[in-house]
Formats: structure tokens, sequence, C-alpha cells
């Protein structure tokens, strides 16, 4: 899936939860911005993963050169 298609199905996926969670309140638009908020969590936990990761692999790359 190249960049255009991806960034055209999250503005899709927004507007869509949008529309049905603030405009209809429905409980399909509630269940999509508890999914929104869920990936946003792992984003953020997965953000914080790699740059610990990445700092500990460069703390002992230099150490040993």
């Amino acid at each position: 899936m190249n960049k255009k298609t991806f960034l055209i199905l999250a503005v899709a996926y927004s507007a869509v939860t949008f529309i049905l969670n603030d405009v209809f309140q429905t409980t399909i638009g509630k269940i999509l911005m508890t999914v929104s908020f869920l990936a946003l969590i792992f984003l953020i936990l997965w953000f914080i993963y790699s740059l610990f990761n990445f700092s500990i692999k460069q703390y002992f790359y230099h150490r040993n050169h």
C-alpha cells in the first residue's frame, strides 16, 4: 500500500468516525473512536519503546567502539 492510498484511507476513516460519533451519536461511532484512541496509545508506546531500544543499542555500540 503506497503512501497516498494510506492517507486517503486515514482521512476517510477520520471523516466516517467524526460523522458517526459527533453528528449521529451512534454506537458504531463510539466503537470507532475507541479503536482510534487505542491505536494512538499503541503508537505512543511503540515510539517510546523504539526510542529506548535505539538508545540502548547506541550506548552499547559506543561502549564497545
